[in-house]
């Protein structure tokens, strides 16, 4: 029997009985679609908190704390210190690790910028201005921090929304900030009075107002830096020294001359961000990276798509039971025919590939349908299910369900499979019949 003959026949039999076949087959349908829907859902949990961690930071950033204990590792000698000290050496020994593309200590400051009649409450950040274009800081008006700047600071692309005009607060009244932040006059002063006048008897430090100098807008969307304003850590030092003679603390910082509370470190790519933080943790500082609530939430989406994807194989097992009954009976409604091809020359082999073929035809059109009902199903919860995701951890605007083209061709192979081990145990079964029993059979 040539390959021909053999779909020929496969397909005239299951035509033959065509509601047994498309009970059959859409048993498979709802096990396959079952499947990809709940693997797609833990694809589309895994993407949105992708997209939730993203815009709370940069997923090849690690902060670097102050440590207790140990000591950091001297690049040169390959020795560590008595103490763990974060300053400058420490930054030099950080740059030299492998996979890290720039590290930059980090000095924050608070205070306020006036815009003319508005003004609003910022968190100055000191940054290296070199290290700076290293990191994911995007553009989206002017340019990042360059060597040789002074009082230019770059704004936090949400920072507009920050400024208010305190007389209109006074008098109950709320007008959105009308301020151009890369062409409006900006001032800065560690004066957050407000302008609202002194206490009988309090003395307020006299600050001096520094004149900044606009020279970039960060994207929107990045909650960590939405709201900071970037400058050289050099200048936030200097201001930092000057605020303390105001505020009559000129030793404050005298004995840990050229030492931070935290550092930045960019490593190359996100797969090597637990090993250049283990090797930084190894030295004794403290190291956090958004890497770390990554693995934490792909943990609790592969529970989750374990779980789903269990229940989904539950329907699967239940037609491939289905395919089996199908092929069994039909050994029984067609032994006499499979005596007649015994008895006319078809070998054994042909009639286990005949049964087999059917099978796994039930599998793969099951599975081809499977698949199209997914896309449905994928399509009706991306469109029309987010106000119930939403309350199950889905950030609102990302997909629910996501189908990766792979998972389209695993699961039409897996169909196909179940279908032939399926119709297995009814194709020896077949083999085994005697061919004189067989015509015998009325």
């Amino acid at each position: 029997m040539n390959r021909i003959d053999l779909i020929r026949m496969g397909l005239k039999n299951l035509w033959r009985r065509k509601l047994r076949t498309f009970l059959t087959i859409l048993g498979v349908l709802i096990g396959t679609s079952s499947i990809i829907v709940m693997l797609s859902i833990g694809f589309g949990m895994q993407e949105s908190y992708m997209g939730m961690l993203s815009r709370m930071g940069d997923l090849t950033t690690i902060n670097v704390y102050k440590g207790y204990g140990g000591g950091y590792m001297d690049a040169s000698s390959g020795r560590k210190s008595n103490e763990v000290k974060l300053n400058d050496e420490a930054i030099e020994n950080f740059k030299n690790i492998p996979h890290v593309v720039a590290a930059t200590p980090l000095v924050e400051t608070w205070g306020m910028i006036v815009s003319g009649k508005n003004m609003a409450y910022v968190t100055l950040k000191g940054i290296d201005p070199n290290s700076m274009q290293h990191f994911e800081y995007k553009i989206a008006e002017g340019r990042l921090l360059e060597p040789g700047d002074n009082l230019a600071v770059v704004f936090g692309g949400g920072m507009r929304y920050n400024f208010y005009n305190e007389r209109d607060l006074k008098r109950g009244i709320y007008t959105p900030p009308d301020v151009d932040l890369m062409n409006d006059r900006m001032v800065f002063t560690f004066d957050t009075s407000g302008g609202y006048p002194a206490m009988p008897g309090e003395q307020r430090p006299r600050y001096k107002e520094y004149n900044l100098k606009v020279v970039g807008v960060l994207q929107e969307g990045n909650w960590d830096t939405d709201y900071s304003v970037f400058m050289p850590i050099d200048t936030v030092q200097k201001m930092i020294k000057e605020k303390e003679k105001a505020e009559n603390y000129p030793q404050q910082n005298k004995s840990k001359d050229n030492e931070y509370e935290t550092a930045l470190v960019k490593v190359d790519s996100i797969d090597h961000v637990e090993e250049v933080q283990q090797v930084i943790t190894d030295s004794g500082y403290n190291a956090y990276s958004l890497s770390d609530s990554l693995k934490e939430m792909k943990k609790m989406s592969s529970t989750i798509q374990a779980v789903l994807g269990g229940i989904g194989a539950i329907s699967l097992l239940v037609a491939a039971i289905g395919i089996t009954n199908t092929m069994v009976m039909s050994i029984y409604e067609r032994t006499k025919e499979i005596g007649i091809m015994k008895v006319i020359g078809a070998s054994i082999r042909d009639i286990k590939r005949l049964f087999l073929f059917e099978s796994a035809l039930i599998g793969l059109l099951g599975g081809i349908f499977g698949i199209g009902m997914s896309f449905l199903l994928s399509f009706g919860l991306n469109h029309f299910g987010s106000g119930f995701f939403m309350n199950v951890g889905f950030e609102p605007g990302s997909k629910i369900s996501i189908i990766p083209i792979w998972v389209v061709f695993a699961a039409l192979a897996f169909s196909t499979f179940i279908g032939i081990l399926s119709g297995y145990y009814p194709a020896r079964r077949a083999m085994k019949l005697s061919a004189i029993e067989a015509i015998r059979t009325e």
